[in-house]
């Protein structure tokens, strides 16, 4: 059954064999290996329940329904942007359901220097095999392209470098474009459509607007959680929720699941916990063109560039990696909706509206980084986190060469000007030289950084002297706890997380359930 606690009587105790906490593609997975196995199991999400048919499309309507803080999460300084879901699916829901393997150097520089006994680099093809067949992922076709995304194609066919079409995990989709508000169409192959259904058949319970605050334990054991229902519209606690447990699983994400461990006071002698998250920092160009691009038509990333992501030279088998840019650096279109469109862009009144008069002519292209830079988070009294996070001095110069990759792309790709979000916004046109951008000095507010990829802030290992939770999930230092979601992965993964967090989900999943 799916419950809404908001809506059940006060304070409310449950029991189980396994609580897990978070229902995004780590959580609902390991949820479901745990149900399937016959287990009880108790679900909690901080989140609603958001329904297809309750998906208007409206940005002021979905963002505070689908994400934390209304899309308007930060770090501590309010200099970096980070997107992450809050509702029953977490990140799921609003995602652009992009699919794509860790690159096997990754995995191989885990197994060197994380021990990975448990998840060893050839058992993540079977995983992500799994994965790929329960959610239908697949090619996104040429004939589903729309022009946005053949900009950058283009823009990459004109300098000669690598482009290719992206992945998937959509069944009859409309191409209306909104996937960042939800999907009213329910195309989306996300936990809630694809796992929910399972875990309830099987028994699960599953609470939404429960906001997990601390993990109990006891003598070097887990005995429950502690929770909080919490109003839907104000998001403030409403009344305990308790739930005993032997076995717990956090799954609440790469930010939320520290926090959670931390303000619970799970032992952790390695001292790991919290301080490395990554999250693929963002810098962006936009372009004007003669001819519309209504870039918020049709899918709205089907299209890559890779030229510079070369993950032998990040991380080679032998030797030291490159610190030059151009190893890591994904580029993709990137578009806002109207409301978001209109907070980015430059000037008040007239000057204002003329910019947005440009709207169905512009496009975005963004360009992530495969980051390095270990931030921290920290949780904030009982609900709240604090996030401290700023690129560190090769992340920085990673992302300003991406920003000008971006901007090559845009004017390859026929642009008569090109802007950068600097503080004012640059704007160049085709025979201006962007050599400058080599020089931009990236500090605290000189531009807006962006991130939707949060990871890696509890990372697996085997040794327990440096890691909290081995390569199977199970905490090292806690009997009972489990850990399955992104905040598992030792570094940054330099591609879209969503495959890799289920497949997580999984193996974490039936570890948990064999004892």
């Amino acid at each position: 059954m799916i419950y809404d606690a908001s809506t059940l009587p006060l304070p409310l105790q449950l029991d189980a064999d396994v609580c897990v906490i978070g229902s995004g593609a780590g959580g609902s997975a390991a949820a479901l290996v745990a149900a399937e196995a016959g287990k009880s199991v108790v679900l909690l999400e901080a989140g609603g329940l958001i329904t297809p048919a309750a998906m208007t499309q409206r940005e002021e309507q979905m963002l505070p329904e689908l994400l934390w803080e209304a899309g308007g999460r930060t770090n501590a300084a309010k200099s970096v942007k980070i997107h992450q879901g809050r509702s029953v699916g977490g990140s799921t829901m609003h995602n652009i359901n992009l699919c794509g393997r860790i690159p096997d150097p990754i995995l191989r520089w885990w197994e060197r220097t994380r021990g990975m006994s448990h998840l060893p680099a050839e058992r993540w093809s079977a995983l992500y095999d799994e994965v790929e067949a329960l959610l239908q992922v697949s090619d996104v076709s040429a004939t589903r392209r729309n022009r946005h995304n053949q900009l950058l194609l283009d823009g990459c066919q004109g300098l000669g470098w690598a482009a290719g079409p992206l992945k998937h995990n959509r069944s009859g989709c409309a191409g209306s474009g909104y996937c960042l508000l939800g999907c009213v169409y329910d195309a989306k192959n996300n936990a809630v459509k694809v796992l929910l259904p399972r875990i309830v058949a099987a028994g699960g319970e599953v609470i939404s607007n429960c906001q997990a605050v601390v993990v109990e334990h006891r003598g070097g054991e887990v005995t429950g959680v502690e929770a909080s229902a919490m109003d839907p519209v104000t998001h403030r606690p409403l009344g305990r929720v308790h739930v005993r447990a032997r076995t717990v699983c956090v799954a609440a994400s790469a930010t939320a699941t520290p926090a959670i461990l931390l303000r619970s006071s799970v032992p952790d002698p390695s001292g790991t916990t919290g301080k490395s998250l990554r999250i693929h920092p963002a810098l962006l160009a936009a372009g004007e063109f003669d001819e519309p691009v209504r870039a918020w038509e049709g899918i709205p990333q089907s299209i890559d560039c890779t030229e510079f992501l070369d993950f032998d030279r990040a991380h080679p088998a032998d030797g030291e990696p490159t610190d030059e840019p151009g190893a890591r650096t994904w580029i993709v279109p990137a578009f806002a909706h109207p409301v978001g469109t209109a907070t980015m862009l430059p000037g008040l009144g007239t000057d204002h509206r003329e910019f947005m008069a440009r709207y169905e002519r512009l496009a975005v292209f963004t360009g992530m980084v495969h980051d390095l830079t270990a931030g921290r988070v920290k949780p904030q009294g009982d609900f709240g986190l604090s996030i401290d996070y700023w690129p560190e001095e090769r992340d920085r110069r990673e992302l300003t060469f991406a920003m000008k990759a971006c901007a090559q792309l845009m004017f390859a790709a026929g642009a008569r000007t090109v802007f950068v979000p600097t503080d004012p916004v640059s704007a160049f046109g085709p025979s201006d030289s962007l050599a400058g951008l080599d020089a931009f000095e990236l500090t605290p507010g000189s531009m807006g950084i962006t991130a939707v990829h949060p990871m890696g802030s509890v990372p697996m290992g085997d040794d327990p002297t440096t890691a909290a939770v081995g390569s199977d999930g199970k905490h090292h230092h806690l009997a009972g706890l489990w850990i399955a979601d992104g905040s598992l992965f030792p570094s940054s993964i330099g591609v879209p997380p969503q495959i890799s967090i289920y497949s997580m989900g999984l193996h974490v999943g039936r570890a948990m359930a064999a004892g």
